[in-house]
């Protein structure tokens, strides 16, 4: 190597044993958003069927709001 040559700019002049891995930071963000989308699409496929139950019970008289009004 010259002096007009660049260095590679590594500490040790090799380049990283694994270079295509990716960043703790780019997993982490993965993670959150993927848990995020699970979350999502299963308040959109629960939500539907706990409605549909509530509303059941409720025609059939047994509404939790009112249950707590009412004695024993």
């Amino acid at each position: 190597m010259t002096h007009y040559e660049k260095s590679l700019g590594f500490s040790d002049g090799f380049p990283p044993a694994n270079p295509g891995a990716p960043a703790l930071s780019t997993l982490r963000t993965g993670a959150l958003v993927a848990a995020v989308v699970a979350y999502a699409i299963g308040f959109a496929i629960l939500y539907p069927i706990v409605q549909a139950s509530v509303s059941k019970s409720a025609a059939e008289g047994n509404d939790a709001a009112l249950m707590d009004f009412v004695g024993p």
